[in-house]
């Protein structure tokens, strides 16, 4: 459900045009920079705290519930979900990629999509990952927080 798929669909990415004009990279260099280090740290400490805050406010009586952890694992997998959007180029920002550029990532995104939603709406499955459903307005709420990885 998470960033398995979506992950691997990056591997089949397009390549940009930019990176196959630029020079190689010296062989001395590292592969991870420090840009590159930094945007997965600032990325990992937005998800982590957008996740916990939503965890928060939920659990509002001191007692879990399951409304409480289908928000947190919503909000965990939206957040992933909008992570692995921004990781399709190191380059670009979000909106100036094409969605239908990668279309086995389109696949890999909605097979999540319907992945979560079967989670939290298919009885059989709330009952196994012990989830609850959820209202149109938490979704949007949930859509908009897992955003601000963007």
């Amino acid at each position: 459900i998470m960033d398995g798929p979506p992950a691997q669909s990056l591997g089949v990415e397009p390549v940009d045009e930019r990176i196959l004009k630029a020079s190689p990279r010296n062989v001395s260099e590292n592969i991870i920079t420090r840009p590159l280090l930094l945007r997965a740290i600032t990325s990992s400490i937005l998800i982590v705290y957008v996740t916990l805050k939503v965890y928060s406010n939920e659990l509002d009586d001191g007692h879990v519930t399951r409304r409480d952890t289908t928000m947190t694992f919503m909000t965990f997998v939206n957040c992933d979900l909008f992570n692995a959007y921004t990781c399709r180029s190191a380059d670009r920002c979000f909106y100036e990629m094409s969605l239908f550029e990668n279309i086995s990532f389109v696949w890999a995104i909605g097979g999540s999509i319907l992945g979560q939603l079967a989670v939290i709406y298919f009885p059989p499955l709330q009952e196994v990952f012990q989830t609850e459903a959820l209202r149109l307005l938490d979704l949007v709420y949930i859509i908009i927080l897992s955003s601000t990885v963007l």
